[in-house]
């Protein structure tokens, strides 16, 4: 069967027009896809037709038509999951057991959310304890155009996250998904049309971040700019995007996973695992660094290398498989210099998953891997390796766990491990990130606010919080006709 062509989503329609490319999958190198790049300019109509879907019908379209059509996008996507499952795979080598039980079941969820979730409201009533008689209104108003900017390590859960709230509060949408995994944001945007939304309000341009996605921050048409991606280039955009607008960035991270003496070790282990080899450690909020009290850290090492030598590599397609590819090619090298230069400096490979001979040839791979004593001036224990690799520190008492899992520029995660839930907690609420897990790791809410700390980022996404800064608001003051100010205010200027 040829591969499917894809194009630019723009206002209702693909524009096939321009530079073709073909999208390969990282599980075997295969063609997966065709499509055609956009320029700035096709950004600028992105745009465009974004701001006139704004003005001409989203803008006025009620709260509850707008839940309406989430959930039925919801409706569709859930008949069709087996196929964003698969495609999710091919275009990012993810396994597919990890986007049939997690990617897709999730976004989908994140997606009925929104629609059903009654905690957002587009208008509050107050009272204006100074001025007995009147009322107050405030309502949350749509900024306009929203150009969110994806990276390409969860590309259908990164669209949902985008597009869903800043959808319900009222905004039209271009979203610019990355040019290596673009397939399911595009089949999103054809079901969204599919579930009654309107044309031009959500808009999808396909193209490399410095030509496309510059265009799209730098239109002064657009209200509010959505990032994730690196903290180098987040920075970036940050500069390009100045001006009198909204900004929200969501950036690298080096997430400690802290596990206590009084933790339940086996328990701990699976989370530590699941926190930094889930898609081969390809997310912002990996738990990449273990932080261990030295009364269990061989202990812990132990089980973790006894559930590491159960990891079963192999091809993604497969459900048996549990090590998913590695999206780029780019990012493989970088994996590898940072691990061999680590070593090189006198870190002590632990354990690294054989699986040279268990992969498809073609692929892109990096065995989960296991360093112990790296030396804290490198750059695998200071900066995001954003691969299947974990450091291991230790510590002796809660000041000095907190005080390295703090002693980074970023911080965005931490997860803490303990059955003394008071001490959990009071070093969670020390711990400098925008989540903290306590005895789990990875499981996010669509109700929860996400976002970092440092140079992790600011702004949020998801939750009321992060609809919130989608909005803005507007103050009505009501005079009901039941009180007279003008002794209060009036008479200051008005003599009878």
């Amino acid at each position: 069967m040829e591969p499917k062509k894809y194009a630019s989503f723009i206002g209702g329609a693909y524009d096939y027009e321009g530079e073709e490319r073909g999208v390969y999958s990282p599980i075997d190198g295969r063609l997966v896809a065709h499509v055609v790049m956009a320029t700035p300019e096709k950004a600028d109509r992105a745009v465009d037709a974004a701001q006139d879907a704004f003005k001409r019908v989203w803008s006025k379209t009620p709260l509850s038509e707008r839940r309406r059509i989430l959930l039925r996008l919801a409706e569709i996507i859930q008949a069709r999951s087996d196929e964003y499952a698969l495609l999710e795979s091919l275009n990012t080598g993810k396994t597919l057991r990890q986007t049939t039980f997690m990617d897709i079941p999730l976004g989908i969820e994140h997606l009925s959310y929104f629609g059903r979730s009654l905690e957002f409201k587009d208008s509050r009533e107050i009272v204006h304890p100074e001025y007995p008689g009147t009322k107050g209104v405030v309502q949350y108003l749509p900024l306009g155009v929203v150009a969110a900017v994806a990276p390409w390590n969860v590309p259908f859960l990164m669209a949902v996250w985008k597009v869903a709230p800043a959808l319900l509060a009222g905004n039209t949408v271009v979203l610019k998904p990355s040019h290596f995994t673009p397939l399911t944001a595009l089949e999103l945007a054809e079901d969204a049309k599919r579930a009654g939304l309107p044309d031009g309000v959500l808009n999808v341009v396909v193209g490399e971040g410095r030509v496309v996605g510059d265009a799209l921050i730098q239109n002064t048409k657009v209200a509010h700019v959505s990032f994730t991606g690196s903290t180098k280039t987040g920075l970036d955009v940050a500069k390009k995007a100045a001006g009198l607008r909204r900004i929200t960035l969501e950036l690298g991270g080096k997430s400690p996973n802290i596990v206590f003496e009084d933790a339940d070790i086996d328990r701990a282990a699976k989370g530590v695992l699941f926190g930094i080899y889930l898609n081969s450690g390809q997310l912002c909020e990996s738990g990449s660094r273990l932080l261990v009290h030295s009364a269990v850290k061989q202990r812990l090492l132990a089980k973790i290398v006894e559930y590491m030598r159960r990891m079963n590599p192999g091809n993604p397609l497969d459900m048996e498989t549990d090590v998913s590819a590695i999206t780029t090619a780019e990012q493989k090298n970088k994996i590898e210099l940072m691990v061999d230069s680590a070593v090189t400096q006198g870190a002590r490979l632990v354990y690294s998953k054989d699986i040279t001979k268990s992969v498809p040839e073609g692929g892109l791979y990096y065995p989960p891997t296991l360093l112990d004593n790296v030396p804290p001036h490198t750059e695998a224990a200071r900066e995001e390796i954003f691969g299947p690799v974990l450091t291991v520190l230790e510590f002796e008492d809660e000041e000095e766990a907190v005080a390295i899992a703090n002693d980074t520029e970023y911080g965005l995660a931490a997860g803490v491990w303990s059955q003394d839930i008071d001490k959990a907690r009071r070093v969670a609420e020390a711990i400098e990130a925008g989540t903290v897990w306590i005895n789990e790791y990875h499981l996010l809410s669509a109700a929860a606010p996400r976002g970092g700390f440092k140079k992790s980022g600011i702004g949020r996404e998801l939750g009321l919080e992060g609809l919130l800064e989608l909005t803005q608001t507007r103050h009505l003051f009501i005079n009901q006709g039941g009180g007279d100010l003008s002794e209060v205010a009036y008479s200051l200027v008005v003599r009878e």
